[in-house]
């Protein structure tokens, strides 16, 4: 079977259908960091409704590297639980400079049954990561799809201009009657 031309960019179809496959893969990738965005906000609604709240304290700052290469700190914070244990976690959003100063006084939120998943109670420990992932995440997303819409479109009229019966067929499927005059 021969694979149709296209008369204006002389590109077969398989050329046509890769062209789509970058529109796709951001479509997949936005999808998937709105997937990630969700987990993670009913993680942290779920933290909040059910955890307890306790004072706790900066005792070191983690250096670790950032996604640019930069330092960035992590506090780490040391609280004791009602049941009177002593625990210590790193919070998980790093900063350069950094958020937190050694000796700063922070409110923490853990869950009693697991309090090794403490996390400082403050806007940006909670909700960093849902906000840039669903930022992310929409702006792939609307990419992809805008570029899917754009490109099967280019694609159609494509095929309808180069093969005037391809090009009914598919007006046909998508449930539009024409009707061709006779000469």
């Amino acid at each position: 079977m021969a694979i149709p031309q296209s008369s204006q960019t002389g590109t077969s179809g398989k050329a046509a259908a890769s062209r789509l496959a970058l529109p796709g893969i951001f479509l997949v990738a936005g999808l998937a960091m709105l997937s990630g965005a969700g987990h993670d906000a009913l993680q942290t609604r779920h933290d909040i409704a059910v955890g307890t709240t306790a004072d706790g304290a900066v005792t070191d700052l983690i250096a670790g590297s950032g996604s640019d290469g930069d330092t960035v700190y992590y506090p780490r914070v040391r609280f004791i639980t009602q049941s009177g244990d002593a625990i210590e976690f790193t919070g998980s959003s790093g900063t350069s400079p950094p958020a937190f100063e050694v000796g700063e006084a922070v409110t923490v939120l853990y869950n009693p049954a697991s309090p090794g998943t403490a996390r400082i109670k403050s806007f940006f420990q909670l909700w960093l990561l849902p906000i840039i992932l669903g930022g992310m995440g929409s702006v792939f997303a609307t990419i992809g799809g805008a570029g899917l819409i754009v490109g099967g479109r280019a694609r159609i009229r494509a095929g309808s201009s180069a093969h005037p019966a391809a090009g009914a067929a598919a007006v046909r499927q998508a449930g539009v009657v024409q009707r061709l005059s006779r000469d």
